[in-house]
């Protein structure tokens, strides 16, 4: 899975599930902390929207400065108020985040149906180099187990 040794935020966010006694759905809140860490890695650090499913919106995490707290900070927050019972139900996360001028990710996190494999989908939108586009599938690499991944690319008019 996800080398806690490596995430120390995993730490936190681990012992907020347990006093939970969140065991299902533990799995997918520990990656999605993976994907939004490694997104901020990217430069998309500020969360415009996110949801879960069942669940729905989420409440947007109040504005601070990017470099103050990363979104997976955001995330611990949620974790820690009482909408922490709409994470742990879901099956699937959606988050979307923006960086720096017209850039933005979108990436849905969903649990497989009896199957304890996930799949992400990621979506960038606005000027995006190639070799941006690779850094962000290495990062992702770096902090998921990735069994596979696939890129393509589209332009829209």
């Amino acid at each position: 899975m996800v080398a806690p040794g490596r995430l120390p935020f995993l730490t936190e966010l681990t012992s907020l599930l347990r006093e939970r006694e969140v065991e299902e759905s533990e799995s997918l809140l520990e990656l999605e902390a993976a994907v939004l860490h490694a997104l901020h890695g990217c430069g998309f650090s500020r969360v415009d929207h996110w949801e879960v499913d069942p669940g729905g919106w989420l409440p947007l995490p109040e504005a601070v400065h990017p470099g103050l707290i990363e979104p997976v900070g955001h995330l611990l927050k949620a974790l820690a108020s009482d909408r922490w019972q709409d994470l742990a139900g879901a099956y699937a996360f959606s988050v979307r985040l923006s960086g720096d001028g017209d850039r933005r990710a979108d990436a849905v996190l969903r649990r497989r149906h009896r199957e304890r494999e996930h799949s992400l989908s990621l979506e960038l939108w606005g000027h995006v180099a190639s070799f941006e586009v690779h850094r962000i599938v290495n990062a992702l690499r770096d902090h998921l187990p990735v069994l596979r991944a696939q890129v393509t690319e589209s332009t829209a008019a």
